[in-house]
């Protein structure tokens, strides 16, 4: 037992025996290593930062404050704000000069509201998110903090490097100079000892140059820990998220097959199975009676064609819920357009898409149902008179809007057309945001991620 804990003692002291030589290979290299140089600009250039960024957000907020009682002050504190979110951004780009890792900024609440919406709830939804953003409040907290250690780093760095820089100089200009210079410069001491202190001071500024350039990427490395702090999401929060939306959208897809199989299902037994056993009975009859009666089966089986004429059409309304032909065949304007101008209430579609283009299957199938359930949703409940469907593409999603002048109030409810709406969005991760208030208007906004479509090579 003690020849094992010998040997682990052993172990562990040639590990830092070994590692010893590459700290002070690291340190001593510290001087023309180039990281070292960036980490003391980006310490010269955040103390410009900090002192502009303070200056601004003083000015702002003091502004803002003696204006507040004529509400002309909100605007100014609101510009203090989105100062200290710019700077947060400088700040985050500051940081990648002595560490090229990248960072990833916490989100922010975006500050423009649904499109078309009316003034009162779109000053509603700018105001919330430019006060009550909580990671908004987090960029000003860091204005405030960066002043006073951008001082420090900047004190400190200033400092080791003028120091290295007057111990290394100051003894080549004496001897440059001559002896004479030593007396005024250095009263009192013998001119014997000015070359030992020429020395001395040479060494020393020889051993603070990288001393100084390693503070200063050490002064850089816990800035930007603070900067992970306060601006940024650690990268196993934001794994976390992506797992948590992952296993959503999953969830989400699973729910919506079910509920696809059980409609399926369901529409099956319920009409064609029926109208084929119908038809069978009938054909069976028929059967029986085409020698005795000959009218009677006659008329059974005009009966029985009747009867497969319907189930081909349910079989049909059952393929159109499933993928619409018209969807299939000319895209989403087109079957956008179908439903539009089938719909009770006069509605209008607002797109900018070409009639012809096509969009990830996927995509066009959610878009179009949320679209018809919308719809169906509005001649049902809302008891509008006017709706509008707006298609916009933007670089890297689909925004489906649906719009009434209804008396509101609907809600996503567990169970309900729009929760399965919800449901089939989060599939193809994607958003689905209702506004109702009482009174009205609707508006149903979704958000879908265009994925490049794989093309056979």
């Amino acid at each position: 037992m003690s020849g094992w804990a010998g040997g682990t003692a052993g172990w562990e002291t040639g590990g830092a025996m070994g590692r010893q030589p590459n700290l002070l290979r690291t340190f001593l290299r510290s001087p023309v290593d180039p990281a070292s140089w960036r980490a003391t600009m980006a310490i010269l250039l955040g103390f410009v930062i900090a002192a502009l960024s303070i200056s601004a957000l003083s000015a702002c907020f003091s502004t803002g404050g003696s204006l507040l009682i004529w509400l002309v002050g909100i605007a100014f504190i609101a510009l203090g704000i989105e100062v200290a979110r710019f700077v947060a951004r400088v700040e985050r780009w500051r940081m990648t000069l002595a560490d090229p890792r990248p960072l990833l900024p916490h989100p922010y609440r975006p500050l423009n509201g649904t499109p078309h919406a009316p003034y009162g709830a779109w000053l509603r939804t700018w105001a919330e998110a430019e006060f009550l953003d909580g990671n908004r409040w987090r960029d000003v907290v860091y204005v405030l903090v960066l002043f006073p250690l951008a001082v420090l780093e900047f004190s400190v760095t200033v400092v080791l490097w003028v120091t290295a820089a007057a111990l290394l100089v100051g003894p080549m200009l004496l001897a440059a100079i001559g002896p004479r210079a030593a007396h005024p410069i250095l009263p009192g001491i013998p001119s014997a000892l000015a070359p030992a202190l020429g020395i001395s001071a040479l060494v020393v500024g020889l051993l603070l140059v990288p001393v100084a350039a390693s503070a200063a990427r050490g002064l850089m490395l816990l800035h930007r820990a603070v900067v992970e702090g306060l601006l940024c999401v650690s990268p196993t929060a934001a794994l976390r998220q992506d797992v948590e939306r992952l296993r959503d959208s999953r969830t989400a897809a699973l729910d919506l097959e079910a509920s696809e199989l059980r409609r399926i299902e369901r529409d099956l037994h319920d009409g064609t199975q029926q109208r084929l056993v119908a038809l069978a009975i009938d054909l069976g009859l028929a059967e029986d009676r085409i020698e005795s009666d000959p009218a009677s089966a006659k008329r059974l089986v005009a009966g029985a064609r009747d009867q497969a004429r319907e189930a081909l059409a349910e079989l049909r309304s059952l393929v159109r819920g499933t993928a619409p032909a018209i969807l299939l065949d000319r895209g989403l304007v087109a079957a956008l357009s179908a439903i539009a101008g089938g719909c009770p209430v006069p509605t209008t579609l607002d797109t900018a898409l070409p009639s012809g283009e096509r969009l990830p299957p996927a995509v066009e199938r959610a878009a179009y149902f949320v679209v018809a359930e919308s719809l169906a949703n509005v001649a049902k409940h809302s008891s509008a008179t006017q709706c509008e469907v707006t298609l916009a593409r933007e670089p890297a999603r689909l925004v489906v809007e649906v719009r009434d002048d209804g008396v509101g109030g609907a809600i996503v409810a567990p169970g309900g057309g729009l929760a399965g709406l919800r449901d089939r969005v989060q599939a193809l991760d994607g958003v689905l945001a209702v506004s109702s208030p009482s009174g009205g208007p609707t508006v149903v906004r979704v958000e879908l991620p265009l994925q490049p479509e794989r093309r056979a090579t």
